[in-house]
């Protein structure tokens, strides 16, 4: 078989171009992509920019779908001994014109769900992978990159229609859920003291006025909202 191709891979990271090529420029993996290309009917390449449609052609074969497509690049992946930060390069050098910055990490997010209860996603937890490649600055890449989705997640889940857009336009996060951290983070302590204090029994004028002057940072209207408002995040 010609193994004469080269794959395109446009990023300026030096290290990120030189993981990427000591696999792709590898003849064994030429040919695993030449012949994975001919299976998917892949007879021309979609430009990056064309994801949807690439995702569209692959379901769109005869008896195959999106989950068999992915056990060949696991395949593939195994065969080389790469870790699945891997799988999007060998997607892009199977059926993109060229494999684009940003699309090889060399550490990921992996998310682990509870044995005992996979499909409830509260208990879910998530890992960053890290490779002997992995650096500083690339593990911030990838937690900045998981706190928008958790915001974004959070977001399509408190407005229906933004949900129904985002599954619409297969742009839905499947992020965890859980009780973001107030802005007035420094007022926690406070808060907590006079949300027991109420709690006690005491009423919220009497928290207020427990409360010593040079601390009184609220009026009781301000008591009562914090209060109230600590005990919605308890629900």
């Amino acid at each position: 078989m010609d193994t004469n191709i080269k794959i395109e891979i446009k990023t300026e990271n030096k290290r990120h171009h030189y993981d990427i090529s000591l696999l792709v420029d590898k003849p064994d993996f030429i040919d695993y992509v030449l012949d994975l290309r001919k299976k998917w009917k892949i007879d021309s390449l979609f430009r990056p920019e064309n994801y949807m449609e690439f995702y569209s052609h692959i379901l769109s074969g005869s008896g195959k779908n999106w989950s068999s497509f992915l056990k060949d690049i696991e395949k593939i992946r195994t065969a080389f001994e790469r870790l699945p930060n891997f799988d999007e390069v060998i997607i892009y050098a199977i059926a993109f014109t060229e494999i684009p910055d940003g699309i090889y990490k060399s550490c990921y997010l992996e998310t682990i769900p509870e044995p005992s209860d996979p499909e409830n996603e509260i208990k879910y937890k998530y890992a960053i992978i890290v490779t002997p490649n992995t650096m500083i600055t690339d593990i911030s890449k990838v937690l900045s990159e998981f706190k928008k989705k958790i915001k974004i997640g959070l977001k399509q889940k408190r407005d229906e229609k933004v949900m129904e857009d985002a599954v619409a336009e297969y742009k839905f996060e499947l992020g965890p859920n859980y009780n973001p951290t107030p802005r007035g983070i420094d007022n926690i302590i406070r808060d907590r003291n006079w949300y027991w204090q109420y709690k006690s029994g005491l009423s919220y004028q009497k928290v207020w006025e427990a409360t010593p002057r040079n601390q009184r940072t609220a009026n009781r209207d301000g008591v009562i909202k914090a209060i109230k408002a600590y005990r919605k995040r308890l629900v």
